[in-house]
């Protein structure tokens, strides 16, 4: 039999938008320059593990060299890769067996002998990979073509700080729907009333916001409840110090300095989301913390689960599912200072068109 072109077909794929993909096309190119995580670093072991970005099926696994990310799709018969197995560094395809190496090419078929020469074009569609800050990332347009580096986030590599992270999430809401409500503190008082939020102080006072190279950046003073069950202790409220730094497109860095603790005190939330697709988007959230080392990481994930459990129900309810960037489509008012800077943000990476599915 002639040798099959399909590796070829593969990689020239690259950058092509799949069929059926929920993204305006024009959104899904300015997306897929974009590192996104794709998992957990913990969640990728000894096993390949399905995920998609961007309407993309993924197969992600771990090698001697390195993880990798590829296209989830064997290329004899179109079967899910991560239906399959790891035999050392090699990903074993569950149908026919085919297996390929860290670099994706193909190193044997079983139907045939040992010694038939396989193609170097029958690979992998591999894309640029990195593991940082406990998550995988992924870029899909190439290894040339990121738009932004990764976020900088010092706290997820530092030894004073304890590092967790919640089990992963996933939302029927789009990844920007989720992030400007990470961003937003009008609903505090209301959403998060039985947390730390203060229904007695609903007013929101001006809030200057900063675009910064990575997108935009605040500070806000938040008199915060502390209800039995806190991991605080202590007393009926807590002054929160709080600083938002959002690496556009979709992750937040959330700094909250206690001035009670002590002026080093910090609590860091990374809040992270992953565009599955247009309406869907799995959420990750990182935390880092170098102060009251006796208060069990139990109760801290117990803690911030409980917050991100009140929001979900309300942010998957929101309509559009995607975010309106033309500012005409919604109300605002004062208190929106931050999530309309996000919105103008996303708009200048060249965000905003209809949506196509």
């Amino acid at each position: 039999m002639p040798e099959t072109p399909i590796g070829d077909a593969l990689e020239n794929a690259a950058a092509v938008m799949p069929s059926g993909c929920t993204f305006a096309a024009d959104d899904w190119r300015v997306l897929s320059r974009c590192w996104h995580p794709v998992a957990y670093a913990d969640e990728v072991t000894d096993q390949p593990v399905a995920t998609r970005l961007l309407d993309v099926d993924l197969v992600v696994y771990r090698t001697s060299a390195g993880v990798v990310v590829a296209r989830d799709l064997c290329l004899h018969r179109g079967s899910m890769l991560s239906l399959g197995h790891l035999d050392g560094d090699e990903l074993v395809c569950a149908y026919h067996g085919w297996r390929y190496g860290p670099g994706g090419a193909c190193t044997r078929i079983p139907s045939q002998p040992p010694d038939r020469r396989i193609s170097p074009r029958v690979r992998l569609l591999a894309y640029p990979a990195a593991e940082r800050h406990g998550l995988i990332w992924c870029c899909l347009a190439g290894p040339d073509a990121a738009a932004r580096p990764l976020p900088d986030w010092a706290e997820t590599s530092d030894p004073a700080f304890r590092q967790l992270h919640l089990p992963p999430q996933t939302w029927r809401t789009s990844a920007a729907r989720q992030v400007e409500n990470f961003l937003d503190v009008s609903h505090f008082a209301f959403v998060h009333r039985q947390t730390f939020g203060n229904a007695g102080a609903p007013e929101i006072p001006v809030v200057p916001v900063r675009r910064t190279g990575d997108g935009i950046a605040y500070d806000y003073a938040y008199l915060a409840a502390n209800p039995d069950g806190s991991p605080l202790g202590g007393a009926a409220s807590i002054q929160r110090e709080t600083s938002y730094e959002v690496s556009l497109p979709f992750a937040c860095r959330l700094t909250i300095r206690y001035p009670e603790k002590g002026p080093g005190a910090r609590h860091v939330l990374i809040d992270v989301a992953q565009p599955v697709s247009a309406r869907v988007m799995r959420l990750y959230l990182l935390i880092a913390r170098n102060f009251d080392p006796e208060v069990p990481d139990a109760d801290l994930l117990a803690w911030e689960e409980s917050i991100v459990s009140q929001d979900q129900p309300v942010v998957e309810s929101q309509r559009p599912e995607e975010l309106p960037l033309d500012l005409a489509a919604e109300l605002h008012v004062q208190a929106d200072s931050m999530t309309i800077a996000y919105r103008r943000a996303l708009g200048s990476l060249g965000l905003g068109a209809p949506h196509s599915a």
